[in-house]
């Protein structure tokens, strides 16, 4: 009877285990060129499981893709969590957001990559980011810290696509410094939003707090376009 609890901690563990191996394989063709056009075959290769396997843990392919990107998602929500830790005014929050979504590069760099390639459609999603940045960009209206042109989706709008247009930027040059175009964005949009010259850039300049690596993706991977 004692052996009965550590057997079914053990499956457990394995299929924890595949699971995990199978949202990483689903990660890593996210950030590739292949994206949501591997089959099943690949994805299971990948994940060094057999077809069966796979349909054992996920619906269809489609299924696991959207495990991959909800993944992803609680990377970038405990890597926010982070750089925003004890920071109480709105337009701090606001520029350390957009500072760590495009330093995601360098901490996160598979999740940055499904977020350049996917774009509006990752950005549209009820999950995503959106509801966090909205929720940002209300807050720091309704205290009078930021003044947004138009309505709240213009708003959110003009900040996703600075955001996209950095992130394409950083991935078509690798020369480019990360940390200095995160805070030049930032301080464009704060910039946009209101805020006089000399605060904007302290805001869009203070320190960061360490963001720890992510696990749902090692990012792209050469190996997965064959």
């Amino acid at each position: 009877m004692s052996s009965a609890p550590r057997s079914d901690n053990r499956h457990r563990r394995r299929r924890e285990d595949t699971r995990a191996r199978l949202i990483a394989a689903a990660c890593d063709y996210l950030a590739s060129d292949v994206g949501t056009a591997a089959s099943v075959q690949q994805l299971a290769a990948r994940a060094d499981v057999g077809v069966g396997t796979l349909y054992g843990h996920f619906a269809d392919k489609h299924a696991l893709f959207d495990a991959a990107v909800a993944s992803t998602l609680d990377d970038f929500g405990a890597a926010f969590d982070q750089v925003n830790a004890d920071v109480a005014d709105p337009a701090l929050l606001f520029a350390n957001g957009v500072r760590a979504t495009l330093l995601l590069r360098t901490t996160h760099r598979g999740g940055s990559e499904i977020l350049r390639r996917l774009g509006f459609e990752f950005l549209a999603r009820d999950t995503a980011l959106a509801p966090r940045a909205a929720a940002g960009l209300e807050a720091a209206r309704a205290s009078g810290r930021l003044d947004l042109p138009g309505d709240l989706d213009t708003a959110l709008a003009c900040t996703a696509g600075a955001i996209l247009g950095c992130l394409h930027l950083l991935a078509s040059d690798p020369s480019v410094d990360p940390d200095a175009t995160a805070s030049s964005c930032a301080l464009g949009l704060l910039r946009m939003f209101g805020l006089d010259d000399d605060e904007a850039r302290d805001l869009s300049s203070r320190p960061l707090a360490t963001v720890r690596p992510g696990t749902s993706s090692t990012g792209p991977d050469t190996r997965s376009q064959h």
